[in-house]
């Protein structure tokens, strides 16, 4: 069998340059997938970071009146949230102290530890969480228990003969 070149062509490999195209866009989809992979991780990582608020408005949540010294009060107020497009009546809750020297201290009702609400017992004159026995005074102070702080304070203030406290 005698070839003459003709009935047989030696094929060529792919040229370098449409390798190198190929290579590319192989390279361009795989970083498209790791990308859609870390952009939501990487979205709830920083979410509290952009979340954070400028102190919030000062509101009226009782008649200093209402609230003698040496008395604690727990008191639920509303406030109009507007989240998005859509706005909504929320209702908070506040523990108030009035202090022998007239001063108001605010306190949120949620235990450090799990975020348990916590119930004050006059008799004993101390803030307790019903969930794990944290136990704190009437200024907001740790007493005992596994919290590993005390209430969190709301900044509080009378003004015009009302009790304000600022969300924070």
């Amino acid at each position: 069998m005698r070839s003459n070149g003709l009935e047989y062509q030696e094929q060529q490999p792919d040229s370098p340059i449409r390798r190198r195209v190929l290579g590319w866009l192989v390279g361009l989809i795989n970083l498209g997938v790791i990308a859609g992979f870390i952009a939501p991780v990487l979205g709830f990582i920083s979410s509290p970071a952009r979340r954070r608020r400028e102190p919030g408005e000062w509101i009226p949540v009782l008649n200093a009146h209402e609230l003698k010294p040496g008395e604690t009060r727990a008191v639920t107020y509303s406030l109009m949230v507007k989240d998005g497009y859509m706005t909504a009546e929320h209702r908070y809750s506040v523990y108030l102290y009035h202090r022998s020297d007239g001063t108001v201290l605010a306190f949120d009702p949620s235990c450090p530890h799990l975020g348990c609400r916590v119930e004050f017992k006059e008799r004993k004159q101390r803030y307790v969480c019903p969930c794990h026995g944290g136990v704190f005074d009437t200024e907001g102070n740790l007493v005992s228990g596994p919290p590993p702080t005390g209430l969190t304070k709301l900044p509080a203030r009378v003004d015009g003969g009302k009790i304000w406290i600022q969300r924070v």
